[in-house]
């Protein structure tokens, strides 16, 4: 999820800045307590909740971050399989200021592997804090079955292509990203609520026997499609059906021929509504 939920570049700069540590010469001895050295603080100072790593319910390849602060701040969660960590994510709730409750999605996590982690954040008077380096584990949850008992064929839109969609978030949530095949990338609009679509071309006339449309979901409760519509060829209108999640993708049986299908966001939470994958299937055999 290219690495989902990034800070813009000036921030990243400052808090990976803060992550260096500044001078690791520093004499702690003569520091204020929680200070570790002349820039940086223990993020003890700020942190009103214990850090809680748990599965997301919507997404097998997905965990969720969760800590308080007793202060707004910008905070980012740096983690990986080693103490060189290599991934970087923050709650998209911040929307370019500090919060205090903060819920970050960390994509591609497999549960029950052990990784590194730290966090970092900066309060508006300036101060950046740390903590130090853990582990954590995401619990291993049984999802039941996941796939549809409905037998059916490849899905076509990974063949497709993206010729129209109301809006785009921007770099990282383009719409091409819904037809990659990959549940670790999104496609995002601008604040499109209930008015959100993407239309995909097949490159031909194909039979379609079901649809799938696994949204995208804000922590915060927004960006979640509850149901959407399908339109063939600018045409006849099918739905509304059920949107589905990683977890539970509520395959539809539909049937029809086309080349051109237009999914519609029917009702949402509002917000940034978008999908992480759009899926049309051709029939089975």
């Amino acid at each position: 999820m290219p690495t989902r939920y990034l800070l813009p570049a000036m921030l990243a700069i400052a808090l990976l800045l803060a992550a260096c540590g500044g001078n690791s010469d520093a004499d702690s001895s003569s520091l204020p307590a929680g200070q570790i050295d002349g820039e940086l603080f223990d993020f003890d100072l700020i942190q009103g909740s214990d850090f809680v790593f748990e599965a997301d319910p919507n997404d097998p390849n997905r965990g969720i971050f969760r800590v308080v602060t007793t202060e707004e701040a910008i905070c980012a969660i740096v983690w990986g399989e080693t103490e060189d960590f290599g991934n970087f994510n923050n709650s998209l709730a911040m929307n370019g200021t500090g919060i205090i409750n903060h819920d970050v999605a960390l994509p591609g996590v497999e549960q029950g592997r052990e990784y590194f982690f730290r966090v970092q954040g900066t309060t508006s008077d300036g101060r950046q804090f740390r903590s130090e380096t853990g582990t954590f584990t995401i619990p291993v949850t049984d999802n039941g079955d996941a796939m549809d008992d409905a037998v059916h064929g490849p899905n076509l839109a990974l063949d497709a292509s993206v010729v129209a969609s109301s809006s785009s978030f921007g770099v990282g949530w383009e719409p091409e990203n819904a037809i990659d095949g990959d549940t670790n990338t999104e496609w995002a609009t601008a604040g499109d609520g209930d008015n959100g679509s993407i239309t995909i071309d097949l490159g031909s006339e194909q039979d379609v026997a079901g649809v799938e449309f696994i949204t995208r979901r804000m922590l915060n409760g927004t960006a979640i499609t509850d149901t959407y519509t399908i339109t063939v060829d600018g045409g006849e209108t099918f739905g509304p059906f059920p949107a589905g999640s990683p977890a539970e993708p509520n395959f539809t049986e539909v049937d029809f021929t086309g080349q051109l299908v237009r999914f519609d966001v029917e009702t949402s939470t509002g917000g940034n509504v978008g999908a992480v994958e759009v899926r049309v299937f051709a029939p089975a055999g």
